[in-house]
C-alpha cells in the first residue's frame, strides 16, 4: 500500500485524558454485616455504619510482605489496558484458605470480581476511559518514575482471614 498513508486504529477503551487523572478520593473502607457476609464498600466514613452494633469495619492489611497480599501487573499499553491480579497459587490449592473476592480500586471506582472454589490464580481488570491513563505503550508496564496508576489499589478477601491489600505504583516503592 505505497502511497497510502496508514491508519492508525484506536481502541474505544483508550484513554482520551490529555493529562493525568487526579485522585480525590479516601481510602476505602470495608464493614461486615456481624453475624452474615455481607461486606459493604464505601469511600466516605458512614457515622451510620460505624455506629451501628449491625456492621463493624474490617480493617484492610496494606502492603504487606503476605501471601495473601495479591501482586500485579499492568499490561496491554495505550489500547489494551488493563490491571492482572495474581494470587498465590499454594494459598488457593489449600483447603484452609478460601477467597471471596478481589476489588481494584481506579482513579473513577471500584471492579469487584468474585472468585468461586479459588478457582483463579489470575484476575484480568479492563481498564477504560480515564482509568486507561498512562504515559507509554510498553507493556508490561515498568512503573517508571511517573507512576501514572499511583492512587490505584488492589485488595482481596479472604474469608475469615481479613482484608488484604496492596498500593499500585505507590511513590513510596
Amino acid at each position: 500500500m505505497e502511497g497510502h498513508a496508514r491508519k492508525t486504529r484506536f481502541s474505544i477503551t483508550r484513554s482520551q485524558a490529555t493529562r493525568r487523572p487526579s485522585v480525590i478520593r479516601p481510602t476505602p473502607k470495608f464493614y461486615q454485616l456481624t453475624g452474615g457476609n455481607q461486606i459493604i464498600a464505601t469511600l466516605e466514613e458512614p457515622s451510620k455504619l460505624k455506629n451501628d452494633s449491625l456492621f463493624h469495619e474490617i480493617p484492610v492489611i496494606l502492603n504487606q510482605d503476605d501471601q495473601r497480599t495479591p501482586n500485579y501487573k499492568i499490561i496491554g499499553g495505550f489500547n489494551n489496558n488493563c490491571v492482572q491480579v495474581e494470587l498465590s497459587e499454594q494459598l488457593l490449592a489449600s483447603i484452609e484458605h478460601h477467597v471471596e473476592w478481589v476489588c481494584l480500586l481506579t482513579f473513577t471506582g471500584f471492579q469487584f470480581k468474585y472468585v468461586s472454589n479459588n478457582s483463579k490464580q489470575k484476575l484480568l481488570f479492563a481498564l477504560a476511559d480515564e482509568d486507561a491513563y498512562c504515559y507509554c505503550d510498553k507493556n508490561p508496564c515498568e512503573e517508571c518514575r511517573f507512576k501514572c496508576k499511583n492512587g490505584f489499589a488492589v485488595y482481596t478477601y479472604w474469608q475469615g482471614e481479613g482484608i488484604f491489600g496492596r498500593d499500585i505504583s505507590s511513590f513510596g516503592n
